[in-house]
């Protein structure tokens, strides 16, 4: 395996570090205030799960492609990775505290419709399922990238389902004329 897709790897695996780094962070910060309404544990459970496989079968299943088409999937697939991790740490700075791991919603930090937020509803989503496709791709796993497919896309969607109702429920109107007016997760499409 030439060294370019080993450095290609590096910085794949860099771009999914990040934002699990600023997760922690914010854990590390002491309690944080309970939310005026907080939704359903399930969809993260499932996507935690997803994930887990996906991560395991990243590394089992890692190198199937060699020479010129190896060097192709890292390259392509860590652009896309970066490009997944910027969206993610870019959305969760918009956030800001309105951010948490569990759906929830607190009038008192608003609803946030600004930065990535003013083009789709749920832009971390996006960025986690663009990161983990272009990780499974700079991989050459295909295994992990049928788990992105067929468990972590349909577990982040399920998880903007159920953050959907609670801010629903929290914004009322608002966030239903936001929703009208936006994607929620593929800008223009989706």
């Amino acid at each position: 395996m030439s060294t370019l897709v080993i450095v290609l790897r590096i910085v794949s695996a860099l771009a999914l570090v990040g934002p699990m780094l600023v997760v922690v962070t914010r854990y590390r910060g002491g309690p944080q205030p309970r939310a005026a309404r907080s939704g359903d544990r399930a969809p993260l459970v499932a996507n935690l799960a997803a994930f887990g496989l996906y991560a395991l079968l990243l590394v089992a299943f890692a190198g199937g492609a060699v020479g010129s088409s190896a060097l192709l999937l890292a390259s392509s697939g860590s652009l896309l990775a970066i490009a997944g991790g910027i969206l993610v740490l870019r959305s969760r700075v918009e956030l800001g505290p309105a951010w948490s791991l569990v759906p929830r919603a607190d009038p008192g930090t608003g609803l946030v419709t600004t930065g990535p937020y003013r083009l789709v509803r749920h832009p971390i989503y996006l960025g986690f399922a663009l990161l983990t496709m272009g990780e499974a791709l700079t991989f050459g796993s295909w295994p992990a990238l049928v788990i992105v497919l067929c468990g972590i896309v349909p577990t982040l969607a399920w998880r903007a389902r159920a953050e959907e109702k609670v801010l629903c429920h929290t914004f009322g109107e608002r966030y239903d004329d936001y929703r009208r007016r936006t994607r929620m997760i593929i800008p223009y499409l989706l």
